[in-house]
Parts: C-alpha cells; sequence; structure tokens
C-alpha cells in the first residue's frame, strides 16, 4: 500500500513540528508554507514590567523573542503549543487558554484583577477581538504588531497528484490556496477552524474536514483511527 501524503501549508517553524506529528501517523509529509512572515516595519515600545504579554501564534511569540532577552514577564497563550515555546523560550509563569480568542478574554476575566495591564503580541492579521473585549471589560489592553504575514506569489512546486491530505492553519493560508484556483480533485483538506474552511470558499476538493478545536491535537484527530479514510 502506498503510504499517503500531506502538504504542512503552516508558517516556519510551526511546520516542521506538524510535519514531525502527522509523520508519527505514518504519513509522508511536504513542508511549504502558504505565507511569508516578516518582522514588522517599526518594532513597538517594549512592555512595562508589570504589563502581562498575550500570545495568540508562535509567530508572535517567536518575533517578540526575537525583539528582546527579557523572560519576566507573565503570559498568557491561546493554546498549549504555544505555552509550551513560551516555556522553552524562558518564560517561567505561563498560562494556557487552551483554545480560541475567547477563551484568552474568558481566561483572563477569571484569573487576573479588573485594571491589569495587557499587551497582545501580534501580527497583522487577528482574527478575535480581545483587546476590546479587555478594555470593555475594564482592563487595560493594546495589540502591538511584531510581525506581518503575505500571501506566497505562486503555488508552491508540490505535485498535487500525489496528496491525500493539506492541512491549514488560517483564514488567510486558505484563501491563499483557494487565490490559485488549484485542481484539489481526490485531495482531504484540513482546516483547523470553521473561519479557516470557510476562506477556502467553493474550492476543488474530494472533501473537508474542521478540528474540533484550534489546536494541533485536533488537527491530528481527524486522521487519527475515527478519521482516516
Amino acid at each position: 500500500m502506498s503510504q499517503d501524503r500531506i502538504w504542512i501549508t503552516r508558517t516556519l517553524p510551526g511546520a516542521h513540528r506538524s510535519a514531525a506529528n502527522f509523520a508519527q501517523l505514518g504519513l509522508a509529509c511536504a513542508v511549504a508554507p502558504l505565507l511569508k512572515v516578516m518582522p514588522a516595519p517599526t518594532m513597538p515600545p517594549q512592555p512595562q514590567s508589570d504589563d502581562v504579554l498575550i500570545f495568540t501564534s508562535q509567530n508572535g511569540l517567536a518575533w517578540f523573542c526575537e525583539f528582546t532577552k527579557r523572560r519576566d514577564w507573565r503570559v498568557v497563550t491561546v493554546g498549549d503549543e504555544t505555552a509550551a515555546q513560551a516555556a522553552k523560550a524562558g518564560f517561567s509563569q505561563v498560562s494556557s487558554a487552551g483554545g480560541t480568542s475567547d477563551d484568552v478574554t474568558a481566561l483572563i476575566k477569571s484569573n487576573f484583577a479588573k485594571g491589569s495591564s495587557f499587551v497582545h503580541c501580534a501580527g497583522k492579521h487577528v482574527r478575535g477581538t480581545i483587546t476590546q473585549d479587555l478594555k470593555a471589560a475594564a482592563y487595560k489592553a493594546r495589540r502591538d504588531l511584531y510581525y506581518q504575514s503575505a500571501p506566497i506569489s505562486n503555488l508552491p512546486n508540490i505535485d498535487l497528484s500525489q496528496l491525500s491530505y493539506i492541512a491549514l492553519y488560517s483564514p488567510l493560508a486558505a484563501h491563499t490556496l483557494a487565490s490559485f484556483k488549484p485542481n484539489l480533485a481526490g485531495i482531504t483538506l484540513l482546516s483547523i477552524s470553521g473561519a479557516t474552511d470557510a476562506a477556502l470558499g467553493d474550492i476543488n476538493c474530494q472533501s473537508r474536514r474542521i478540528a474540533k478545536a484550534p489546536t494541533e491535537t485536533a488537527m491530528l484527530a481527524l486522521l487519527g483511527p475515527a478519521g482516516r479514510v
């Protein structure tokens, strides 16, 4: 039996971690990001010592860590994988919301006093309304731009006829794939969220699956014993 092949479209370096995870399920992995990530044109001022940092992507974490060597801030992350990377980077006080931007807001409301100050270290394209919701709940919050994502210009040189799956990790990546109007007949598309799936529009493919939660574990579960066909 030939080995199923999956295209990991996630940005680097997360794409390599995802490839390693999918490889453990027995898939051959092709890594080719649909988005290029660059630092922000101008870095924001360094957060105050009593600010709490919010990371909703590993890119935000990675570029922040390039910006400063300090690791003494408290940190809230959207998910467990980003939390693990924050701890690995040297942050000692890390809380994971284990879900979506709404879960980040809920965690903060449950664990931080009103009036606490938060800095969402993010990119240009952000889903959710964390800073607005926190301000409305009597917290101090701002979003600082540390990186920006942009679609690649050309479809990567991947033999689509050899693929069984394509893994998509953001609405912008999904929209970028759809913009190339590829023939994905015979390929199942795996989306990390409903918003990501919606960005695919009416793309031609064999089938589409949506992770039950916006996490790597949920993506892998799409190809677990109950997900494989």
